[in-house]
């Protein structure tokens, strides 16, 4: 990559984390709601920042533009990224995790922080073991949800072009809370599409291969350090989402047709293969990746940001709606061009 020269991977690092936020903030208001509803709702697709409607279950008291727990975690795990100068295992990122939690009570009164992410960060704070917080539970569906794959970005930031990094990675940001080969599949998938997307000479085709790849690895080394609960395989879900996605005439066909094949919910199999499926139907577009999120009903706050994190890395920060970008700055005080430089100088110490 050009860097020193022209800038190209701040470019693709900072885009990324921009439209990552953009699609958190554009697409929570419609959290929860059908397809349907969304038009309804809205009189139309959702296309701009709104407040959440009374009643919405998980985000209250928020307002147009502001970001939720997708982008607030991404920044955490940034950080932690960027800062540090040892090992990156899974006791590091507990750590950090434990220590933003204890800073930061805000996770503690709001709901937009389900109650199994508040459990497991209580004991992060109390200085239980990362690992046996993460890989406890007895539910298939604890562990097993999309709370690591929403924030992993950065493990894909910090290795471009580097795919097997980026999963080995990605697995130890996520044991701390997710540690099930699901959850880890998924996120490794997330990390593995954002490193391809950073290369230049990548393709649409070559990130979703990427992200099939990474979803493999990852659950390949989850099945050794992680909880095995019975869910679908990550890898072939984003498949057949893709497969079905490619039918459409434009995005929003493409979420009816996303939905009836893999899903839309919170769930770590569904919200991925959605997300890297309607990369596919966007073309790579970081607008119409967000745009798409926002209306595929479901998770749409962190189905439009993972969405929108593979197609801000893969066009760059040019190609990222400029206006939203200074909105969600004005609004969240973010700082992700700092953030971005932070770890652009991550990447070159570790080529150094």
């Amino acid at each position: 990559m050009k860097d020193k020269e022209g800038g190209v991977l701040k470019d693709r690092i900072l885009g990324c984390l921009v439209n990552l936020a953009i699609g958190d903030a554009l697409g929570y208001p419609a959290h929860e709601m059908s397809q349907e509803e969304i038009k309804r709702r809205f009189n139309g697709p959702l296309r701009d920042f709104h407040p959440p409607f009374v009643g919405n279950p998980y985000h209250t008291d928020m307002a147009a533009g502001q970001v939720t727990d997708d982008t607030i975690m991404t920044c955490v795990i940034a950080d932690a990224v960027a800062d540090a100068t040892g090992v990156m295992d899974a006791r590091y990122f507990g750590t950090r995790i434990a220590e933003w939690a204890r800073e930061n009570r805000v996770w503690e009164t709001t709901p937009m922080f389900g109650p199994t992410t508040k459990v497991r960060l209580k004991r992060l704070i109390e200085g239980d073991d990362p690992v046996s917080v993460g890989t406890s539970g007895v539910k298939s569906t604890d562990g097993a949800t999309n709370g690591a794959a929403m924030r992993v970005a950065p493990a894909g930031l910090v290795n471009p072009g580097g795919i097997q990094e980026a999963v080995e990675l990605a697995v130890q940001a996520s044991l701390p809370t997710h540690g099930t080969q699901v959850a880890i599949s998924a996120a490794a998938a997330v990390a593995a599409g954002v490193s391809e997307a950073l290369r230049e000479g990548s393709s649409v085709y070559s990130v979703v291969s990427a992200s099939i790849r990474g979803a493999r690895e990852g659950k390949r080394i989850a099945r050794e350090l992680a909880r095995t609960v019975p869910a679908p395989d990550v890898g072939s879900r984003i498949e057949t989402g893709v497969a079905a996605c490619l039918k459409a005439s434009d995005v929003l066909e493409a979420c009816g047709l996303i939905t009836d094949a893999v899903g839309n919910g919170m769930m770590a199999y569904e919200t991925v293969p959605a997300a890297v499926s309607l990369f596919v139907a966007s073309g790579g577009d970081p607008w119409l990746a967000v745009f798409g999120g926002a209306n595929i009903g479901g998770d749409t706050d962190t189905i439009a940001s993972i969405a929108g994190a593979l197609a801000g890395a893969f066009g760059g920060i040019e190609k990222v709606d400029r206006a939203g970008y200074e909105r969600i700055e004005r609004v969240n005080s973010l700082g992700l061009e700092t953030i971005a430089e932070k770890l652009v100088r991550k990447v070159r110490r570790a080529a150094r």
